[in-house]
């Protein structure tokens, strides 16, 4: 089986004070411990100049299985142009294309989630998913990350039916090409379920997405974390293969 976890955060938010090569090398033997075949460095565009990015190209160089170095970008509308020039400085591998804020709201933050009872749930659904959806008709991204993050803390949407609303962006998801991660840490999180659901994924099957995988670690002890088992349960629904990228090219292994 053709395992990947192309969603790592060596970085860590700039929290790991140890940042380095060894720090990268722990990434790196985890993989191969879990049995992981492919890796990729997706560290935030926020942090991007503070990444070691010549250490980056000396781990992968070296490295025991294929690592790839990638950025997770937030998407915040107005602010194509810089992602676009950031793109061009550090020609990732891959791009993650994410949404964290609604309006400047870091709605998954659980520094923020108090916001959520003064707030009307079916209208962030909306919202999130419409911000989404420019994302993915961007033209900036391979890749969509943890396409219903906005579910993290458990709410669900009352008045609307969240598949009505899901499946237009997913059908930009197919027409742009993209490729839809598989992302095992809303697992840890308080909604207890990955990145989309499934019936998300059985529908983007439907629809002829590809899928990659991000178990979103930012310490080498969660690498791969969970990746192994959602892998065989997505065989079984029918995914055969799992996109790779290089230098912004997808091509696909067999899971």
């Amino acid at each position: 089986m053709y395992l990947v976890d192309y969603h790592l955060h060596p970085y860590e938010h700039g929290k790991n004070k140890n940042y380095g090569i060894n720090i990268m090398e722990d990434f790196v033997n985890q993989a191969v411990e879990n049995e992981i075949r492919e890796i990729g460095f997706s560290d935030h565009d926020e942090f991007a100049h503070k990444l070691d990015w010549e250490a980056m190209e000396y781990i992968k160089n070296h490295s025991p299985i294929p690592l790839k170095i990638g950025l997770e970008i937030d998407y915040i509308p107005g602010g194509e142009e810089e992602i676009k020039n950031k793109i061009l400085k550090y020609e990732p591998d891959y791009t993650i294309g994410s949404i964290h804020y609604i309006n400047g709201w870091g709605f998954d933050n659980p520094a923020f989630i108090d916001e959520y009872k003064g707030r009307d749930i079916d209208q962030c659904y909306q919202e999130y998913f419409e911000l989404l959806r420019r994302a993915v008709n961007s033209g900036l991204f391979n890749i969509i990350g943890h396409f219903d993050i906005i579910k993290i803390f458990g709410y669900r949407p009352i008045r609307i039916n969240v598949m009505d609303i899901i499946k237009p962006v997913l059908e930009d998801v197919r027409r742009r090409d993209l490729v839809l991660e598989v992302n095992t840490n809303g697992l840890n999180k308080p909604v207890k379920e990955i990145y989309p659901s499934l019936a998300i994924l059985e529908m983007a099957f439907q629809f002829g997405i590809p899928i990659t995988f991000g178990s979103d670690a930012h310490e080498a002890k969660r690498v791969g974390e969970n990746i192994k088992e959602y892998a065989a349960l997505l065989k079984k629904t029918g995914y055969k293969e799992i996109a790779v990228f290089n230098k912004g090219e997808v091509s696909f292994k067999k899971i």
